[in-house]
């Protein structure tokens, strides 16, 4: 089928957003991402009928909502308005859980013509304003076909052409299509291209869904908004630490930490655990009281019934268990590469935690997640790769790249789940 469908998302009153494949999106009866069960997708009277008012929701995730439009082709004037007129109404409702927060613009690659004259006309003539609009081109294998004849062309040998040609395809849409992109009035402010989503392997699937929620998690502008889509995966915990370490609190630490005396400095700092634990939502979604901490996103955290008491509770369970083994273990080292130290200690820990008990995280599992992070030598590590990274090269520490080199540190010292 190679209608347009714009995929258009809403966070659900009292909830929040969980990253699922919409209905229709390379639809097969494998297709399954967040743990959808394939029920989902089964054959019904009411499927393949779309009216963008209604909301589209999913058993395994009732937070997340969404608003399907039935897909416009060229000269569909009265589809093109009623996404346009959606979008505007939406961008009125004063309440975060009402307003649109995303929009899905699928995009088949299998036809003949990269962009249809419908498809330009809603880049070209509609402004979704502070709305990001991710353009997710689907069937991308389409083009291995192609790829593979302009290498054969070249004289590379048919193996070695087969096994270049999907690396060929996306150099060939960046290099000649990308640009294209760029140039329409209002362009989708992020590109997901997805291949072989047909085969149905959960490999597939969940390097789509990782790829497709931190694209749409780059373009948010609203921080509250960004947790909200990390807090709703707790199936991709790589994109937990990747935001945790993105946010720039701990190098913000560490940077505030530059002129303290390492005699008298104290590296776990309480608030710091807390804003690292936000990122790992699992560990929290059990609470339900009433405050919040951080004011700035106050309204996300008042929806999942967050308070200041839950947030200590569990920073002051990872200080009384990393205090008496990681204190000795940093006296060596300055403050800032010290709160460094501890910051990667609480991302690695909590990811480490989740898959002890996935979807139930408690605190005695951050402690023995710890305890792991100290006895399998991943805390000496870290600390080897600070010193390396950090130490013989004095930077400021909360800068693009300074966030880089510490997410480096973190992935590549991430503890196994199996383990």
């Amino acid at each position: 089928m190679h209608s347009i469908r714009a995929r258009l998302l809403r966070g659900a009153p009292d909830s929040v957003l969980v990253p699922l494949p919409p209905a229709g999106l390379n639809p097969g009866p494998s297709l399954h991402l967040g743990g959808i069960s394939n029920s989902i997708l089964s054959p019904s009277s009411l499927r393949g009928e779309h009216n963008i008012e209604y909301s589209l929701m999913f058993r395994s995730s009732p937070g997340f909502v969404f608003h399907d439009s039935r897909g416009f082709e060229s000269g569909a004037v009265e589809e093109l308005e009623l996404v346009r007129e959606f979008i505007q109404k939406k961008a009125s409702l004063g309440s975060m859980k009402n307003q649109l927060h995303a929009i899905w613009y699928c995009i088949s690659t299998d036809g003949n013509r990269f962009m249809t004259a419908a498809e330009k006309q809603f880049f070209d003539t509609i402004d979704t304003g502070s709305v990001p609009v991710i353009a997710i081109f689907t069937k991308f294998d389409a083009l291995d076909a192609a790829a593979f004849s302009a290498l054969s062309d070249q004289g590379v040998p048919f193996a070695e052409a087969q096994m270049r040609a999907p690396e060929h395809a996306q150099a060939q849409f960046n290099q000649d299509l990308s640009p294209l992109i760029k140039q329409l009035a209002h362009p989708p402010r992020a590109v997901v291209c997805l291949r072989n989503m047909n085969k149905g392997s959960p490999d597939f699937i969940q390097k789509a869904a990782s790829e497709l929620i931190e694209k749409t998690s780059t373009t948010l502008d609203d921080s509250a908004l960004k947790i909200l889509l990390v807090q709703a995966q707790c199936v991709n915990v790589r994109l937990c630490m990747k935001a945790a370490v993105n946010s720039e609190i701990i190098t913000k630490a560490a940077q505030n930490a530059f002129q303290e005396d390492p005699v008298t400095f104290n590296p776990i700092q309480k608030e710091l655990i807390k804003q690292i634990f936000k990122w790992f939502p699992y560990i929290w979604v059990s609470g339900r009281l009433s405050q919040v901490v951080d004011h700035s996103v106050s309204h996300t955290f008042s929806i999942l019934g967050l308070s200041a008491d839950y947030w200590n509770y569990l920073a002051d369970g990872f200080i009384q268990v990393i205090t008496p083994l990681i204190s000795s273990h940093l006296h060596s080292i300055s403050p800032p590469l010290q709160v460094l130290s501890v910051g990667c200690a609480a991302v690695i820990v909590a990811a480490k935690a989740f898959w002890m008990q996935p979807g139930d995280t408690r605190p005695h599992h951050i402690a023995s997640s710890f305890n792991h992070y100290m006895e399998s030598g991943a805390a000496e590590d870290v600390k080897v790769a600070i010193l390396k990274a950090f130490q013989d090269a004095p930077r400021p520490y909360d800068t693009s790249e300074g966030k880089a080199a510490l997410l480096e540190v973190v992935l590549n010292n991430q503890m196994s789940h199996a383990s």
